[in-house]
């Protein structure tokens, strides 16, 4: 979910493991010369995950990290093609915490305001859910919880 701390999680638990780390939302950000907002703004949600589903087609199963959006595992069947890939990890994050998260940081395209964020968050849950392995993040540090992860990789 927007806000778990993926990519900051990603990155310690990548550099634990020597492994490269990937970020989907910058590798898109990266090929199209445009934020993730702009994406939205100028060609629609429907094109952003078309692109997703492109990444999705490149990466590779050895030494990575990959952090994706929020919505990434939640399109064009994206969940089951990543429990595939490797072991997936789901950053339980509760939805207080993720507001207090984001609500600093209110250029997301998809977060307008508390109410979308918990019909996002509803819908999002049960897909989540299907990862290999559950973490909780909230009231931990980002490198417990990569210490945590890496339990689950070894």
């Amino acid at each position: 979910m927007m806000g778990s701390g993926k990519t900051s999680v990603g990155k310690i638990l990548a550099k634990h493991l020597k492994f490269s780390f990937i970020d989907t939302d910058l590798e898109i950000e990266n090929q199209e010369n445009k934020t993730i907002s702009q994406i939205f703004k100028f060609s629609g949600e429907s094109y952003f995950r078309m692109l997703e589903k492109k990444i999705l087609k490149t990466l590779d199963k050895n030494n990575f990290v990959i952090s994706t959006g929020g919505g990434f595992p939640i399109f064009n069947d994206n969940m089951s093609q990543l429990l595939n890939l490797g072991t997936t990890i789901f950053l339980e994050t509760s939805l207080k915490e993720i507001h207090y998260r984001i609500g600093l940081n209110s250029k997301r395209p998809l977060y307008n305001d508390e109410f979308s964020l918990k019909k996002i968050y509803n819908e999002r849950i049960p897909i989540y859910k299907k990862a290999h392995y559950t973490v909780t993040t909230d009231g931990k540090a980002i490198s417990e919880l990569a210490n945590e992860i890496k339990l689950f990789i070894q």
